[in-house]
């Protein structure tokens, strides 16, 4: 590690790469990378040994011929280091470039000197420590000293430290603390975009999220380690959507861990749709690069790359999660082709409209089949015990026999399961609260996890006051013939109705035991 670190020294002190700028404030586009990335998770090495390994990958993925084109490169949570390998890091306003800087650790040494030698934008996330108390945080500190952080660590092109975003929704991270308040963290470009960065669980929450887009903030970059969950919330799925809702460019990076459910990684051109995505079954390290439109030139040109689609029998190994959807209530979509079936659902306040032309094949006694569900949810889950929120849906979704605990479940042998139903078409709406406090987007999967092309859909919103109520009417329409469908939905989060009791981050015991066990088993 030494070795190699001086010899990296040697050639930033020597020779400084100085290349052209590949993007300007004129360019109608710019260029991107994100970084599907299976780290090291040999539980028989020690956490700084993995921590070298996974940053000598980091460090290639930034060599590679792949990556020259690249202005910004965003690379993936928990991809790096851990409680043990933490790194201090510089505030933004004090301007430091680490490189060469032994105040530092490797780590954020090296990063620096990568940025500053390929001339690039580079998104990381790390465990940071930090010396506590800071900032009027009055909250008892650990014995040793410390705060520690789940943190994206943004550098420029001269491999200053220009952006520090602490995660302030936990997921049950053993050990990492939070700030006292989210920070609202945008970092500027040379090439004429500010982008805001968050990390993972966060995109389930008002804040900082979506106080980033109330900000005005276009592009985003987004370091997650997902835990993809059926029917809404597997990871490409809700990038996309999101990426939609707010038509914002969405640079996603994922963890490359199907075992645990982690796979996800994609850009995203606002309600252009993907333009590069992929849900892997088998852990990969790979750089996807796009040309992305500038989300203030709606008449950039933008091309979309093939989609990397597995089989839904490849899928199988991709362990995936299951929503509280039992809490839903539900009706059965009569298993007979109709081209004009129609109905209502309602639970509480909520109630959906749905209107559905689809076809049913023939079907022998022993096929293997999907049966769907029309399904309607305003109410409390809770994420895992990390955390509890308010969801309200309109959805159809798959179930392997007609029992409602069978949805959001899939066939463990996919090769012998019949597409037995084609839906020509759907169309779901619904009235919702008009407050920003709930946020709706439309929410798709098929059977191999990814979304619909946005092209295939189309989503409307219409506001509008009743009785002094703020209240808006949403429609969301499959437009496009679908034999493998696995959900079509509104959904949202509402935040006006969460208790105040569950703020993110206040964890059960046991689950933080587990995320604990797992997060050393990674690293």
């Amino acid at each position: 590690m030494q070795i190699r670190q001086v010899l990296l020294t040697g050639i930033i002190t020597c020779c400084i790469v100085l290349s052209d700028q590949i993007s300007t404030p004129s360019d109608d586009h710019y260029w991107a990378g994100v970084v599907e990335f299976s780290f090291e998770a040999k539980g028989n090495e020690q956490p700084d040994i993995n921590t070298s390994k996974n940053l000598e990958k980091y460090i290639q993925i930034i060599n590679s011929t792949e990556a020259d084109p690249v202005d910004i490169i965003v690379f993936p949570e928990y991809g790096l280091s851990s409680i043990e390998t933490a790194s201090f890091v510089p505030a933004p306003y004090e301007g430091v470039v680490p490189c060469n800087n032994f105040t530092y650790e490797a780590t954020v040494r090296d990063l620096s000197c990568s940025a500053k030698l390929h001339r690039k934008y580079l998104v990381v996330n790390l465990v940071e420590k930090a010396l506590c108390p800071e900032n009027g945080d009055k909250r008892p500190c650990a014995a040793d000293g410390l705060y520690h952080f789940n943190t994206n660590v943004v550098f420029d092109r001269n491999g200053s430290v220009i952006a520090r975003y602490r995660k302030y929704n936990l997921f049950g991270e053993a050990g990492i603390n939070t700030t006292l308040r989210a920070e609202n963290f945008k970092f500027e470009t040379d090439f004429g975009v500010t982008f805001g960065t968050f990390i993972c669980f966060d995109l389930m929450f008002d804040e900082p999220a979506l106080h980033l887009v109330r900000d005005g903030i276009t592009d985003v970059a987004f370091s997650t380690m997902w835990f993809s969950e059926l029917p809404f919330l597997t990871a490409v799925q809700i990038q996309q959507a999101w990426a939609y809702k707010n038509n914002v460019n969405f640079l996603a990076s994922g963890a490359s861990y199907p075992e645990v459910g982690s796979t996800g990684t994609g850009i995203f051109a606002g309600k252009r749709g993907r333009i590069v995505s992929v849900m892997n079954h088998h852990a990969d390290v790979k750089l996807y690069v796009a040309k992305v439109p500038k989300i203030n030139r709606p008449e950039a040109s933008f091309d979309r790359q093939p989609v990397e689609k597995y089989t839904p029998l490849e899928m199988v190994n991709l362990k995936l999660k299951r929503d509280q959807i039992d809490r839903y209530n539900t009706t059965s979509l009569p298993m007979k082709s109709n081209s004009n079936f129609q109905t209502t659902v309602c639970q509480s306040e909520l109630c959906c409209n749905f209107a559905l032309n689809y076809t049913v094949s023939s079907l022998t006694s022993d096929a293997q089949y999907y049966r769907y569900r029309l399904a309607v949810h305003d109410g409390i889950r809770t994420f895992d015990g990390f955390a509890d929120g308010a969801i309200t849906a309109c959805a159809i979704m798959a179930c392997t026999n007609e029992s409602l605990s069978s949805c959001a479940t899939r066939f463990d042998n996919s090769s012998a399961v019949v597409n037995a139903v084609e839906f020509r078409s759907i169309a779901i709406d619904g009235i919702f609260p008009g407050d920003e406090d709930v946020f709706l987007l439309p929410n798709s999967v098929d059977m191999s996890i990814l979304p619909l092309e946005v092209e295939e859909t189309e989503y409307s919103e219409r506001l509008f006051t009743e009785n002094s109520a703020k209240l808006v009417e949403v429609q969301y329409k499959l437009i496009s013939p679908r034999s493998d469908l696995y959900a079509f939905a509104i959904w949202g989060r509402n935040f006006i109705s969460e208790s105040n009791s569950a703020r993110p981050g206040v964890v059960l015991v046991l689950i933080a035991l587990v995320t604990s066990v797992l997060l050393n088993k990674v690293f």
